[in-house]
């Protein structure tokens, strides 16, 4: 991997290996809300409908982060690599 060395990218890459984290902890905090509230019956279809809609954005907000943004931001590092051969008279 190439060493990120422009302190704006590598805060990129920090804030988007955290946003993955915290996506997948809110996710694991609502499935265990929704799980608490259908053991205490409370509503359960009131409940049930609207933890169903937050998991499958909070899924669909998963999937984009961890498929087209990730592969963007896959690309983008991987130009950094070029820009740093260029940098120091390499061509790859």
């Amino acid at each position: 991997m190439v060493e990120i060395t422009d302190p704006d990218l590598n805060k990129v890459v920090e804030h988007f290996e955290e946003m993955i984290a915290a996506i997948e902890r809110y996710r694991e905090t609502l499935v265990a809300r929704r799980d608490s509230h259908a053991a205490e019956k409370r509503d359960p279809a009131t409940y049930a409908r609207v933890y169903a809609l937050n998991l499958r954005r909070v899924d669909r907000l998963y999937e984009e982060a961890d498929g087209e943004l990730y592969d963007l931001l896959k690309t983008l590092l991987d130009g950094t690599g070029t820009l740093a051969s260029a940098d120091e008279g390499r061509w790859i």
